[in-house]
């Protein structure tokens, strides 16, 4: 199994404790103690640090352990500039701002170059041989930059920070911070956040970024930048797991012979016919508000003209859902209450409350996840969302210029 290390700190190192009473009591050996593993530590030019679980059926009377860089004989990672200089110069090359591949503009400078491009088998390598065009490069669709983001990343220097941007520009002489995968819609859709190029003012490509993996050149990448990036930050890096599957095979006492058959792998990414074209967003304020206002009612004396009850749990939520009858898809207790704070629509998805006068705030308390308090509470959805908006028990009103008519 592999991780973050914060599986083994907080609330989580309980579940993660629980997990591993429950396989050991059902038959498996699991490696104690458990270590964090850094792939910049088995030749991979980035720092990454990952838990990793090592366990084995009890009855093979075997334990594997972990690898060990220092007497594995890993290599020592290649610095960035030796990773990706042989790569092509995607800035001289406009089609690639439509084009996924060119050819290679050199050869490659360095021995872990040379492995990515398949020029090199590393000792050990049972895999599959590759049959692929070698003569060119995918992966190397381009980004357009404002003329502002392009001067930031030009005045920002090796192994810094770009201000505001959040990216790092990487340092030629150094490995690469580790890449991160972004999320998905389920969590607040993030786009991976790519580091910008040593030399030149952009952020690195994915197949850039798939070096500074690990991720050998013959290997395809969905066809859009964004995926792209995701599935390399999502993935464990292959020198990384190269090393734990020798330390399996040595464990089993296994010893393998390489294939001979080589695969032929074609020239396109050749997408499933019968995908998805695209996914069906959420009307937020279709759906959003009967959720709302079926909470708020149920909770709300119209006599009395007060609440019963303030706090909601995320299975009232569920409740609501299924009571009202609308529409929501990936609906989470994490993320019900920051998608509608997040929404430019934020008002009109809490209308159902707002104009009774309350607003809902976010809980952390038990199974409570929101609670319904008086308009303009300082931590109202809306008002966490939208900083710059003065809120009172009145009109809302946004920050009017004079001459201009007011939103509401």
């Amino acid at each position: 199994m592999e991780n973050v290390p914060g599986m083994m700190a907080g609330s989580t190192r309980a579940v993660l404790d629980d997990a591993l009473e429950q396989f050991e009591a059902s038959g498996y050996r699991i490696t104690h103690p458990l270590r964090v593993l850094d792939a910049s530590h088995f030749g991979v030019p980035q720092k990454r640090r990952r838990l990793i679980v090592l366990g084995v059926r009890s009855d093979l009377g075997c334990e594997i352990a972990y690898p060990n860089p220092a007497t594995d004989g890993a290599p020592l990672p290649p610095t960035v500039w030796e990773a990706i200089a042989d790569l092509p110069r995607v800035d001289e090359h406009d089609e690639l701002f439509r084009l996924d591949f060119t050819p290679y503009d050199c050869e490659p400078l360095s021995d872990f170059a040379r492995m990515m491009r398949g020029q090199v088998i590393e000792p050990g390598d049972y895999s599959y041989p590759r049959q692929w065009d070698s003569s060119r490069c995918t992966g190397c669709l381009r980004v357009r930059h404002s003329p502002n983001a392009i001067a930031l990343y030009v005045a920002t220097p090796n192994g810094a920070m770009v201000p505001s941007h959040k990216l790092p520009k990487l340092d030629p002489g150094g490995i690469a911070p580790t890449l991160r995968a972004g999320s998905d819609s389920s969590h607040g859709s993030y786009t991976a956040p790519r580091p910008i190029h040593p030399f030149h003012p952009r952020c690195i490509t994915v197949r850039e970024a798939a070096r500074l993996h690990g991720f050998p050149d013959w290997f395809g990448f969905y066809p859009l930048k964004w995926h792209g990036s995701r599935q390399i930050g999502n993935a464990v890096c292959p020198p990384l797991a190269f090393a734990l599957g020798q330390v399996v095979l040595r464990a089993l006492g296994i010893r393998p012979m390489k294939p001979k058959k080589a695969i032929p792998l074609t020239d396109d990414f050749h997408l499933p016919p019968d995908r998805p074209r695209s996914l069906k967003r959420i009307p937020q304020v279709l759906h959003y508000p009967p959720v709302i206002e079926k909470l708020f009612l149920d909770r709300f004396d119209e006599v009395g003209r007060k609440l019963s009850s303030s706090r909601f749990s995320f299975v009232d939520v569920q409740k609501a859902i299924a009571e009202t009858g609308v529409t929501l898809t990936w609906v989470r207790s994490d993320t019900f209450l920051t998608e509608i704070a997040r929404s430019r629509n934020v008002l009109r998805l809490l209308d159902p409350c707002l104009r009774h006068g309350y607003t809902i705030r976010k809980l952390d308390s038990g199974k409570a996840i929101g609670q319904f308090v008086p308009r303009g509470h300082p931590d109202g959805l809306e008002v966490k969302s939208l900083p710059n908006r003065s809120v009172s028990n009145g009109p809302l009103r946004l920050g009017v210029k004079r001459g201009q008519k007011s939103l509401f």
